[in-house]
């Protein structure tokens, strides 16, 4: 288990991440937290680069293997799940562990599909066991609170999750994004065939299909293909938009 630093000579829920390595196999999950640092999922290694694109730092976990998802909405506690060990990591934001590794079968999840952070605080786990998005505390404990999903979904594969300005998004691969409110009501779906994650830039889903990458506008639910020739998903910070190409953090031209 291992936590390090390197310099600028390197330049980011869940079966996600093989689909997508599978499509390109330069590409990388990436998000931005509130800070404008990057992270970056690259094979067996967590990456965070600051708004130079400078490393700030590296992680990797022997004992785990690949992480299967990643998401920065807390920058001071980053949540990492390893899908294979059905394992939380929560990095701090030196790219550092802040605790062990938390498993989830200890807490009473049987099969965790997708995980990632909540705004209220604590983290949003989706069991298929239990067929229901679970909702833990900061403290890694069970609040009460559950989403249960459709089950005219309990035979599909649900790939990503993300919670953004207060509405939790779950990809349900090849079939649509269902959503939901603060209040745990389900809003409309958005009828989108999805291959492994997406990002939101500017009012728009941006994700990928059948390897090209489309924009999805939620006000107008218009679909288009992205506006510049990129083969990975890219992110926007401070008005640019970044991916990450297996070597650097690199700009979209």
């Amino acid at each position: 288990m291992t936590s390090r630093t390197r310099g600028l000579s390197i330049v980011f829920i869940i079966p996600f991440l093989a689909s997508l390595n599978s499509a390109n196999s330069q590409c990388c999950f990436t998000q931005a937290d509130r800070f404008d640092n990057v992270w970056v999922v690259n094979h067996g290694e967590v990456i965070c680069f600051d708004v130079q694109r400078k490393t700030i730092g590296t992680y990797s976990n022997i004992l785990l293997g690949n992480p299967s998802s990643l998401d920065a909405l807390d920058p001071f506690r980053v949540i990492v799940y390893y899908s294979s060990f059905q394992s939380l990591v929560v990095l701090n934001n030196r790219v550092a562990e802040i605790s062990k590794p938390i498993p989830l079968r200890e807490k009473g999840i049987t099969d965790a599909l997708a995980v990632c952070r909540s705004g209220k605080g604590g983290v949003w786990v989706l069991d298929r066991g239990n067929w229901a998005i679970l909702h833990f505390d900061s403290g890694f404990n069970l609040s009460g609170e559950k989403i249960t999903l459709d089950p005219n979904f309990s035979n599909s594969q649900p790939i990503f999750m993300q919670e953004h300005e207060g509405v939790l998004y779950i990809v349900f691969k090849d079939i649509a994004i269902c959503r939901y409110d603060s209040y745990g009501a389900r809003m409309g779906d958005i009828p989108l065939r999805i291959d492994s994650y997406f990002s939101f830039i500017d009012g728009s889903i941006v994700y990928q299909s059948k390897g090209t990458i489309y924009e999805y506008a939620i006000e107008t639910n218009q679909k288009v293909p992205f506006s510049f020739p990129v083969s990975c998903i890219p992110i926007k910070v401070q008005g640019q938009l970044l991916y990450f190409d297996g070597r650097i953090l690199a700009v979209c031209k």
